[in-house]
């Protein structure tokens, strides 16, 4: 295994993250998100949104950054993007393989489950990674765990977990330059 969860339940409740899952909505409802990529996912960094949660969030990223590496590092750029999706919405799971790699950086990527759909099988909703690449074998899912940050090398291969419900799913995703 190349990930490592860091649980956020205590300082982002319930709450925080029903605040949040509304941003993420009310800006796919305005139209800002990416029409060439996953279907519905933020075409802006959601952690530059001005709110306590959005700031909170972006922290408890960082951290768990440096929890995953043992130490500080200096951050050349953080980039994050919020995502709703559903079965209404999906499209073919196989387009969604890639991984997060800058020429001139190192990067560490995660994925907070915000929202998951009640009665979703947390075991093949959450992050699937194929550590030899996509279709070569030895693909494996990494357990949805909402308020979780899970935390990997950007070079990964990785998409999202398997849909299962019409009900929307919300992560944020997040990428740490360094």
């Amino acid at each position: 295994m190349n990930y490592e969860y860091y649980d956020w339940n205590k300082l982002i409740n319930s709450k925080c993250r029903a605040r949040m899952k509304n941003d993420i909505s009310k800006l796919i409802t305005d139209g800002h998100y990416w029409t060439n990529s996953p279907p519905y996912q933020t075409n802006i960094n959601i952690f530059g949104l001005q709110t306590q949660d959005w700031s909170n969030l972006k922290m408890s990223f960082i951290w768990s950054c440096f929890a995953y590496l043992g130490r500080e590092t200096q951050i050349k750029g953080i980039k994050s993007w919020g995502y709703q999706t559903s079965l209404k919405t999906a499209e073919d799971r196989e387009r969604y393989w890639h991984q997060h790699i800058r020429p001139d950086a190192t990067t560490i990527s995660g994925v907070y489950y915000l929202h998951l759909p009640k009665g979703a099988n947390l075991k093949t909703s959450g992050t699937e990674f194929a550590p030899n690449g996509p279709n070569n074998g030895g693909e494996y899912f990494a357990k949805a765990q909402q308020g979780n940050w899970i935390i990997f090398p950007g070079k990964s291969w990785h998409r999202p977990g398997i849909l299962q419900s019409n009900e929307n799913r919300y992560i944020v995703a997040a990428d740490m330059e360094f």
